[in-house]
């Protein structure tokens, strides 16, 4: 379980993932071996992956943001038709097996609306059953990793105040 000092280096590469480690070791009193063992060990520990770009996609054309929900129970050979469509279609951002209504569940980005048809979902629909879009209007927040972190250390404080 990581510690205050992890917590920390945590919310300092939230912030701002080309702090360097002379910069945090100079915010926590610590030595600059110190934060680059914490932050190897966090990588080795798959806690921090990689260091991200935020990109706003709708600066540069993609405007119209969909969420598709789909099943497929059309066969093996169809549903790998699926899979792999899903994994070579650029505009698909993420997509996730669940359960629930949905087997399948895709965040998509394209340039209108008319291409998110014609270029997504019209090739989906011969692969999947019960396709269902939902385009997004406006976001009304986004992902909040500091607010997770916020979370994480409350939950340690109570578990220590025990």
């Amino acid at each position: 379980m990581p510690d205050d000092l992890d917590l920390f280096v945590l919310e300092k590469l939230i912030d701002d993932s080309t702090i360097t480690f002379k910069e945090m070791a100079s915010l926590t009193k610590t030595d600059q071996r110190t934060i680059a063992k914490r932050c190897e060990r966090l990588k080795n520990a798959g806690i921090v992956r990689r260091a991200t770009v935020d990109v706003d996609w709708s600066k540069l054309g993609l405007t119209t943001t969909a969420f598709l929900g789909t099943a497929t129970s059309h066969g093996d050979e169809t549903r790998e038709k699926l899979l792999e469509f899903i994994q070579e279609e650029p505009r698909v951002l993420d997509a996730y097996t669940t359960l629930g209504s949905h087997e399948y569940f895709m965040t998509i980005l394209d340039s209108n609306m008319e291409n998110l048809r014609a270029g997504i979902c019209d090739k989906l629909e011969p692969l999947t059953i019960g396709l269902s879009t939902s385009v997004i209007v406006k976001s009304i927040k986004h992902r909040d990793h500091k607010g997770l972190l916020r979370y994480l250390k409350s939950i340690r404080r109570r578990k220590q105040g025990d």
